[in-house]
């Protein structure tokens, strides 16, 4: 029987930055999270085809005041034997010119911990990975140069010096790699072959130009040289539906077999918008005079990839997930691939017999204290949608559904507070790029008086998006216009912009900080309309 088929990405929506291990018989799979909660996410796999949520890694952050996309930047796992070393970047601003970053490793004997205190690593740079051989460890990150003179580069080569986990950075440094003529050399990875050391670099920046750039060499310290098969992978340019492909590293299989790792995005059918982020995908590779390539023999990604051998090959599952729960006590939110931002789940949320308590936090505008809780978009058509209750007493008060990219870009179904009519009211906010508007234009749904469920839905459809909403029993009727969901994108929110659309549940309160939202379910399905 043939092998199983890999169908890429195979982590769809928003999975940025992958680094994949292969330890104690299984793959694991970690993806940078920025601003949100738990600051990695953690997938495991028996095979490479088939992916389960593990949960989240670094779940007690607190992130308040951390700006869009910035926060936990570029995880690297890696294993020696005996125990997981996670290394990553706290990226304090991002659009300054300076970075401001400290990077940090944590141990575990167990991928799912726990996990020691985080230990600090340096911060000359951001994108750290480790390297172990012989019982040392040596950290190689890209060196960070502000200085505005000519000649100098901000991506300043890549740095390695050896680490000791007692007495922090030992012995001297050394610029072992400066790149390739593509620049923005940063993600990096070591790695030792058959006596060769091996680079693996992301290149080119991570939008269209993205690449992935490999140098070797016989010395630790180098000089590397640049792979024959340069760039090993990148989409610039090129036909195929996986844009920006770039970040990775390598695993090898228990067979002998190698697989690549890396970041993609896709866009929308009629504009070249990634909504859903940048995605995770798989490659195989095959070596050749010492080099890796990938086995289709360019540097274009493949949407279907050969598994490894012993895989079964099999039907083309239905791409359709689906996800629904009443939020009773025992609900699991960091396995359930839920994402709390800034801070974590426990301090604005809380279970009950009844469902879910979410106390009313800042707008959605703010860099502190949201009640905010959501789920990656994973595909270009879906529903999602919530019943709460909640009553509202002022205008400054408001629970409910959101669509979700940064504080710049989002669409809100909410129950707000009317204080001329004094009645409970549904109603829409949409922030583009801080431009706010009420497609209502003051026509609000006016809710019944007294304790009532409510009902939210939103449906997307490419660049459609649509609320909709229900009272009690009810039927669903649409509310307000088709909006436009691209804006919720890489390529539409203003500044940089690495993160990706989700659908969650909020709450806000911006009058006595006293109200709470009561929310009995939550669904999200994958379909075609």
């Amino acid at each position: 029987m043939e092998p199983a088929i890999i169908r890429n990405p195979v982590l769809p929506g928003f999975h940025p930055d992958p680094c994949i291990c292969r330890a104690k018989g299984k793959y694991y799979m970690i993806t940078s999270t920025f601003e949100w909660i738990p600051g990695i996410s953690l997938y495991e796999s028996e095979d490479l085809v088939t992916w389960t949520s593990r949960g989240g890694i670094l779940d007690k952050l607190d992130l308040r005041g951390i700006p869009d996309s910035a926060g936990i930047w570029a995880p690297a796992l890696s294993y020696d034997g005996e125990l997981f070393y996670l290394v990553y970047t706290i990226a304090r601003q991002i659009d300054g010119y300076f970075k401001d970053v400290k990077n940090y490793v944590v141990t575990a004997k167990s991928v799912e911990g726990p996990w020691s205190r985080p230990v600090f690593i340096n911060g000359s740079g951001f994108d750290p990975s480790m390297f172990h051989e012989d019982g040392r460890h040596y950290v190689l990150n890209p060196q960070w140069d502000p200085r505005p003179l000519p000649g100098h580069r901000k991506f300043n080569g890549l740095i390695l010096q050896e680490f000791d986990m007692e007495k922090g950075m030992v012995g001297p440094s050394k610029v072992v790699f400066e790149g390739s003529s593509l620049g923005v050399t940063e993600g990096p990875h070591l790695m030792k072959k058959d006596g060769t050391y091996y680079i693996i670099a992301a290149e080119g920046g991570t939008g269209v130009n993205h690449a992935i750039c490999v140098a070797r060499s016989k010395d630790l310290w180098g000089p590397y040289e640049i792979s024959p098969y340069h760039p090993l992978i990148t989409s610039r340019g090129q036909n195929t539906p996986l844009r920006k492909s770039g970040h990775g590293n390598f695993v090898e299989t228990g067979d002998g077999e190698w697989y690549m790792t890396h970041l993609c995005a896709r866009y929308l059918d009629n504009d070249q918008a990634s909504v859903l982020g940048r995605e995770t995908a798989l490659e195989k590779l095959e070596w050749l005079d010492g080099w890796p390539r990938m086995v289709q023999g360019n540097c274009v990604p493949a949407l279907e990839v050969e598994g490894p051998k012993g895989t079964k090959g099999q039907e083309p599952p239905v791409n359709r997930k689906v996800y629904r729960t009443n939020f009773r006590p025992g609900t699991e939110f960091g396995r359930e691939e839920w994402l709390s931002l800034r801070f974590p789940f426990e301090e604005k949320i809380r279970l009950t017999d009844q469902g879910l308590v979410v106390r009313g936090g800042d707008s959605l505008t703010s860099l502190f204290d949201q009640s905010l809780i959501a789920r990656r978009w994973t595909g270009f058509a879906f529903q999602a949608g919530t019943s709460l209750r909640f009553r509202p007493v002022h205008y400054n008060q408001t629970a409910g559904l959101v669509c979700y990219y940064n504080t710049k870009v989002f669409h809100y179904l909410y129950v707000g507070y009317d204080e001329k009519a004094d009645r409970c009211v549904l109603n829409i906010l949409t922030n583009d790029n801080f431009n706010f508007r009420e497609p209502l234009n003051g026509d609000y749904v006016y809710l019944p008086r007294g304790e009532s469920q409510i009902h939210l839905r939103v449906e997307v459809d490419q660049e459609k998006l649509q609320f909709w909403y229900a009272l009690d029993q009810g039927e669903f009727a649409p509310i307000g216009p088709v909006l436009d969901a691209s804006i919720l994108s890489d390529e539409h929110a203003a500044g940089w912009a690495y993160t990706g659309a989700v659908v969650g549940i909020t709450a806000v309160d911006n009058f006595n900080k006293d109200s709470e939202a009561l929310f009995t379910e939550f669904y999200q399905e994958d379909r075609d309309f």
